[in-house]
Formats: structure tokens, sequence, C-alpha cells
């Protein structure tokens, strides 16, 4: 009767199973329980790596999946139909104002943060810059076409002129272009410190100031009437 190969003997060695074959010289036998060792050696450092991933995904999930920091150059905050609702960005990605769907050129790219309405027109925003070596910083919230009123700090490169006040506009009909706009808008009420002299100014339609409420780094206040030439017509005292 013919005989056959005996089988090959699945056994196990520490945590690796290996083959047992019914004849093998020495060599065979080294080779094989040097990939048996191989092998072992992969499972560590696969279970290593495994354990290395959990542990920051656990912690993640543990803390809610809060993270304490985020470092970027924009960051987008978006409707569920992706239109773009707020905007947070360094100078160099500050987004363009968008009017009536269509992008306009700033005068200066600050950084800071954009609002923009459900359609996709910018509303408000905050702008950091610093021109000429001086401190400009605004937070402002704007007309359907041009900008409504604004909180804003300015100090000049020299130090020697510095105004921080409130702003509001006039405002434009709402079916006017934010270029026309631009022409017609003018301020209205600005209250202010500057050069550390208090005031309050109110202006006509056409941006002239007509009443200057003040008073000055001495303390001494004072009224001023003024006409359309700009010239006071009446004061107190």
């Amino acid at each position: 009767m013919k005989r056959h190969p005996e089988p090959a003997v699945c056994s196990s060695r520490g945590d690796v199973p290996f083959l047992t074959l019914p004849s093998m010289n020495t060599t065979d036998a080294e080779t094989i329980e040097r990939l048996a060792r191989d092998v072992r050696r992969l499972k560590a450092c696969c279970l290593g790596l495994a354990v290395a991933l959990a542990v920051p995904l656990l912690s993640g999930f543990a803390h809610g999946n809060h993270s304490q920091e985020l470092t970027t150059e924009r960051l987008n905050i978006v409707a569920p139909d992706g239109t773009l609702r707020l905007a947070i960005a360094n100078e160099q990605r500050f987004p363009s104002p968008i009017i009536d769907g269509k992008p306009l050129k700033r005068a200066i790219n600050p950084a800071g943060l954009v609002f923009f309405n459900d359609k996709g027109d910018e509303v408000g925003g905050l702008a950091l810059s610093e021109p000429g070596g001086g401190r400009l910083s605004a937070l402002s919230f704007d007309y359907p076409n041009y900008d409504a009123i604004g909180l804003l700090t300015r100090v000049a490169g020299d130090g020697k002129d510095a105004t921080a006040g409130l702003v509001i506009n006039s405002r434009a009909p709402a079916e006017m272009s934010a270029a026309s706009a631009a022409r017609f808008v003018e301020q209205r009420i600005a209250v202010q410190n500057h050069n550390e002299s208090a005031e309050v100014v109110l202006s006509d339609p056409q941006g002239r100031a007509r009443l200057r409420l003040s008073v000055d780094q001495r303390g001494t206040p004072r009224m001023e009437m003024l006409d359309d030439a700009g010239k006071v017509t009446y004061h107190a005292p």
C-alpha cells in the first residue's frame, strides 16, 4: 500500500502558532523560528500602534470631543446650505466685501471677522489694522449697502493724534448700489474723545458739522453752532 506523507501539524510555541513538519533539516527549523519571532514583533508593534491611536481618541470622546486651541489662518462658519455667515481671518486671507452678491475691493486688508446675511452679503464686522505704523480698530454694522454705525479707535503712527468714539452715518436708499451709496452717505453723529477733548458732533444731511458740544483737556465746556460753511455763528461760553 502506498504511504502518504504525514501532514504538517499545527502546534503552539509561545503566542505564535507555527508548523511542525515531519522531516526538516536544521536550516529549515531555524528559518521558521526566525519567522515566528518576526511575527511576534509585528504583533507587538500593531498592538502598540493601536494603543497609541486609541488613547487620544478615547480621551477626546471622554471630554465631549473638546479642543482647547485651534490654529488656522481663516475660519469659515457656513449655513446648512453652504452660505458663508461668518469669517475669521488674518490680513492675508480676510474676505472681500460682498454686496448684492458682488465682491468689492477694500481700502485696506485688516485682520478680524466679518458677518454675512443669509444671502451672503456683508452686514458688519470687526477690523484690526496698523496703517502707517498707527493703529485702527473698528466694529461696525451695516445698512443694506453701506456702513450704518461703528465703534472705532484710531491712533496715528507718531502717537500724537488719537480718537476713540461712536459714529452713526446717514442711510442711503436701499435700491442704491454700494458704489453710489459710498458717495451718498454722510456722517451724522459722532460721540468721541479726540486728543482728550470729549465731543458730541451733530451734522446735517450733507455731513457738515452744525452743532458741537465739547469739554476740553482743562475741563472747560463749550457749545458751538455752525453754518453750512463751517463758521461758528453762536457759542457758549
